[in-house]
């Protein structure tokens, strides 16, 4: 059994069909029985049924997609491009072993920050449950509209219909045991907040909200920290940074692993 969500975007002398969660979404595919794999050449195929529609792009497929390696079907034409760089990072199985994979740098400028924040006050990290999450969330969104409203822009939660999904999903994932929100409380104030999630041995870090009075505290370092550690504890394999090239992902020793596009047109 296996799902493929696809809807058409009409453009001026062209029917498109794209895949739900284009361009907001890191990672894309189909939904599909991992113990039936033809199930993707299946849905691959059923897409010359549609009809009216000229150009069918798949974007964002990571190496281990479905999708990836599904026979193209013999009355289409298709097109590959790698796509935007995800970096991730291996983890090693012990957490003491992170100075490994992880450069000195960054465990030296996080134990910095650690103590300059300990000089303040208390400092703890707190992982969210279900008594907690929609708290956290709070505060995860007022820090990360603060955080880009001083920067005179909106940020990707300005919206309030993106807010509302957001609060609905991430309870969900709580309940499923997949969310890793953590709060770092700094001198009785909640100086940042990372979000995150967890499934099948990987852990991804999806978004984060720091106050931006405490910069010279490395809030976001030190959730990362917390985070990748956390991850390994957990038995994850690897840390994924997701979508971007921003630098502060390489200065945690994340390597670029490309995404696929695929674009279909009939023959």
């Amino acid at each position: 059994a296996g799902v493929l969500p696809l809807y058409e975007l009409h453009e001026p002398g062209s029917v498109k069909l794209l895949p739900l969660g284009i361009s907001v979404s890191d990672y894309l595919d189909a939904l599909i029985d991992p113990s039936d794999p033809g199930v993707a050449d299946a849905l691959l195929a059923a897409i010359v049924d549609i009809p009216g529609w000229q150009e069918c792009h798949l974007p964002d497929l990571p190496p281990n997609a479905a999708l990836a390696g599904a026979v193209t079907p013999p009355a289409l034409v298709e097109t590959r491009h790698p796509g935007e760089p995800c970096p991730l990072l291996a983890l090693p199985s012990d957490p003491s072993d992170l100075a490994t994979v992880v450069p000195r740098k960054a465990l030296r400028d996080v134990r910095q920050a650690q103590t300059r924040s300990e000089a303040l006050g208390p400092v703890t990290i707190e992982s969210t449950d279900l008594s907690t999450v929609d708290e956290a969330l709070v505060d995860l969104l007022r820090l990360h509209e603060k955080r880009w409203r001083d920067r005179g822009e909106k940020g990707v939660l300005a919206d309030p219909a993106v807010r509302e999904f957001h609060c609905e999903a991430a309870r969900a994932f709580c309940a499923a045991g997949m969310l890793r929100l953590y709060r770092l409380w700094i001198a009785g104030a909640v100086a940042g907040v990372y979000y995150g999630f967890y499934c099948h041995g990987n852990a991804y870090a999806y978004l984060g909200g720091f106050d931006p009075d405490m910069t010279r505290l490395s809030p976001g370092a030190q959730l990362l920290h917390h985070a990748i550690r956390a991850a390994i504890v957990e038995g994850a394999r690897e840390f994924h940074f997701l979508r971007g090239g921003e630098s502060y992902k390489y200065a945690w020793g994340a390597v670029d692993r490309l995404n696929l596009a695929r674009t279909f047109k009939r023959s």
